[in-house]
């Protein structure tokens, strides 16, 4: 990412270079026509412009947050959790429905061999013993509408409301947690985008400060002043130098790469996103009981598994429920075609209990396997919790370790740049050997290293702690 400070240097050269050469021409052809004012005000508008495209650069790079936006808006995992949300509280309004009363419309055909019929045995009548007497058609048709409502269930509906309920708020978790995980995973992967672009400019800065250590050298062994192994001794590590770019700049697409995919992206497009901003000072962050309250409350894997062992247990409630009566109300209007009949058709009401007795151990076993499930998730509840405290204590670690290599990186940059200049003085003197301005470029190398990996570790290091904490 270039440097807008190098940029703006860049536009000053060439306004000044333009006002001077309008000088010029000025002074020899026409001193008159051209007023120092007037060229005051051109290179003040070419500064004035510069400002302006490095304004609009700034605003164009994507920050952070709006890596966020995009990528919560196309990712496919945190998508599909939450269709699975939309898909649970459907379950809920599914539950919900077994209140409501249910009515159903019956109609059909019906067709025997023969007519039904009854036959008489009246002792008082011997004359008509045997006689048959029809009392349906042998084809008619039939229809009715009917109505039927629960009246109590000994809990069974309640129960399985209140599983559904729990399974919603179990997948609305889950889905809480898709989110957080993955502004986890875009930060990590920007901020190694950001890491790869200062090693790409660290590298670049080593190698040419060995270039230029290497032609001194070459110059002196030209006229007798250095050695050979000198000069062999730099040209390798200018090989080694180069290398290391390469591998710097490979790093960078790679990490690019990886970033583009969040987005949605062509993998091989140049990204420009924005810099970590360095506060002033060392930050201060909660203390570590805090953040361990917060997990407990906020992580959102504790309350998934708590929701779902709440599931289980109230589903387990629903199936022992059907060892206990149940009892509902039914009603209706149904007509039926038969010309015996005086009245073929006319309401009806009746109240309905069943009571399964015995049923060869069914219900019980399968509530017993929703209670099992039930504790199997209040165990794993249990470990998760502890794993989470831990994983809050490394972050919160690891977040005081940056903050305070972050006391040491900045001036560890300027004693070694003052150490390589010393070392360059030094070698050209003829007091200090070839492979001690070697030890400062590398030295250099580091520092500058270890100050671009401090200040994106804090910054990780700060995100992660806040994921830990379930405040993502």
């Amino acid at each position: 990412m270039q440097n807008p400070v190098f940029s703006l240097s860049s536009h000053l050269i060439r306004a000044l270079t333009t006002l001077n050469s309008l000088c010029v021409h000025g002074n020899l052809n026409t001193q008159k026509s051209l007023k120092s004012s007037q060229l005051t005000s051109f290179a003040r508008s070419l500064i004035y412009i510069n400002l302006v495209v490095l304004s609009a650069q700034s605003w164009s790079a994507e920050s952070l947050q709006q890596a966020w936006d995009i990528a919560l808006q196309r990712d496919h995992t945190l998508t599909a959790s939450q269709y699975k949300q939309q898909a649970a509280q459907h379950q809920v309004s599914a539950a919900q429905a077994n209140y409501f009363p249910k009515v159903a419309l019956e109609t059909g055909y019906l067709r025997t061999e023969y007519e039904p019929a009854a036959k008489l045995n009246i002792p008082a009548l011997p004359f008509l013993k045997g006689v048959a007497l029809p009392f349906a058609q042998d084809s008619a048709y039939y229809g009715g509408v009917t109505v039927s409502a629960p009246i109590f269930t000994s809990g069974k509906i309640s129960s399985g409301v209140a599983a559904a309920k729990a399974m919603a708020e179990a997948t609305e978790a889950h889905t809480n947690l898709t989110r957080s995980e993955l502004k986890l995973a875009i930060a990590q992967s920007y901020i190694a985008v950001l890491r790869a672009e200062h090693a790409v400019t660290v590298t670049t800065s080593y190698i040419n400060a060995v270039k230029r250590h290497e032609t001194d050298v070459q110059e002196l062994f030209d006229h007798g002043y250095a050695a050979k192994h000198d000069l062999l001794a730099t040209q390798v590590a200018l090989a080694n130098a180069q290398q290391m770019g390469l591998q710097a700049n490979n790093a960078l697409d790679l990490a690019r790469a990886a970033y583009n995919r969040w987005m949605g992206r062509p993998y091989e497009q140049v990204v420009q996103i924005q810099d970590i901003v360095i506060p002033a000072g060392i930050e201060n962050t909660s203390n570590l009981g805090s953040l361990l309250t917060s997990a407990n409350e906020q992580r959102q894997e504790l309350q998934e598994l708590s929701k779902q062992s709440e599931a289980y247990k109230s589903q387990a409630a629903s199936v022992r429920a059907g060892h206990l009566p149940q009892i509902g109300i039914s009603g209706g209007y149904s007509k039926l075609e038969n010309k015996y009949l005086a009245e073929d058709k006319g309401w009806w009401v009746g109240v309905v209990m069943k009571w399964d007795l015995f049923d060869g151990g069914l219900i019980r076993q399968q509530a017993s396997a929703f209670a099992a499930n039930a504790q199997a998730v209040s165990e794993m509840e249990q470990d998760t919790r502890e794993r989470i405290a831990l994983q809050v204590r490394q972050s919160w670690l690891s977040h005081q370790e940056a903050n305070a290599r972050m006391q040491l990186v900045n001036k560890a940059v300027e004693q070694a740049d003052e150490s390589l200049a010393l070392a360059r003085e030094r070698y050209r003197s003829g007091l200090a050997p070839n492979s001690e301005v070697l030890d400062a470029e590398t030295s250099r190398l580091q520092a500058y290293s270890n100050r671009d990996n401090a200040i994106y570790d804090r910054e990780l290091s700060r995100i992660q702690l806040q994921h830990a904490a379930g405040s993502l």
